[in-house]
């Protein structure tokens, strides 16, 4: 037998023993057993950095040093990690889980109802439009205005200035009202006030302005007329607007949350 083919045989061997070697797999604690899914590492906190964790597993190398298996999804595709823990970190984490309560179906429940971020677009697919909305995304800031359109993971809001669109992976919070209240009955109140306003502004305008006067002296009233006509219609113009923003802000608000990073900043 040469010497190659002795080489051979040794490296396959070599590599055989490795792979079908037992792997110990170490149970964490009783609550979570010997894979820690996506809602106990939700409950726990085992691994709360560990970002679109599908599961995880500890395999025992050596008496001092274990391998963390985790599966993530990452772009659409379920991806292997590896990570490393120290005897001193797997203690750790068992005291952290053992300190805990039991995860039961009541638990579980009762912790996905404050976890708006998993149905964010369900919920932004689902409130009525247009209306008034405030939200706080990654950039520390605060956008007020109209939210009019949710497509392809952007929101759409007018402000006074300008369509905003801000992508949902970067919205932290979202106050909105889930239904609209029905004021109907304020409805010709609103295309009063409004028509009145205009009226108003526009008088207010023509005060201010020095007498116009034609090739013969004659002040033109009709000048004057004109103006209020024409702010009376731009009021009554704006009127569906106005009667929108009372009937939103009439209706009481709902925050929600539409961040993991949020919301463990909120709860932990």
């Amino acid at each position: 037998m040469t010497k190659i083919l002795k080489n051979t045989i040794l490296i396959i061997l070599v590599i055989s023993t490795y792979l079908f070697a037992k792997t110990d797999v170490i149970i964490l604690s009783d609550n979570v057993g010997t894979e820690i899914d996506v809602h106990e590492n939700r409950f726990y906190r085992i691994f709360p950095e560990e970002k679109d964790l599908i599961s995880a597993q500890i395999l025992k190398i050596d008496r001092e040093q274990y391998r963390l298996m985790i599966v993530k999804e990452i772009a659409g595709e379920r991806k292997r990690v590896r990570r490393y823990l120290t005897r001193n970190e797997l203690d750790d984490l068992k005291m952290h889980v053992d300190e805990q309560p039991e995860f039961t179906k009541s638990q579980k429940i009762a912790m996905y109802e404050g976890m708006d971020f998993l149905r964010a677009e369900k919920i932004l697919n689902e409130i009525p439009k247009p209306q008034y909305v405030v939200i706080g995304h990654s950039d520390d800031r605060k956008l007020n205005g109209t939210l009019f359109k949710f497509e392809e993971r952007l929101i759409y809001i007018q402000t006074a200035t300008a369509i905003e669109r801000v992508s949902l992976d970067k919205l932290h919070r979202l106050s909105y009202r889930p239904v609209i209240s029905d004021l109907d009955h304020l409805r010709p109140y609103t295309y009063f006030l409004t028509g009145i306003t205009g009226l108003l502004t526009a008088r207010i305008y023509n005060s201010q302005r020095p007498s116009t006067y034609n090739e013969y002296g004659i002040p033109r009233n009709d000048l004057d007329a004109y103006r209020q006509i024409l702010g009376t219609v731009l009021g009554l113009i704006f009127s569906s607007e106005v009667f929108d923003a009372i009937s939103t802000l009439l209706t009481p608000t709902e925050t929600i949350i539409l961040s993991e990073a949020e919301y463990d900043k909120e709860n932990y």
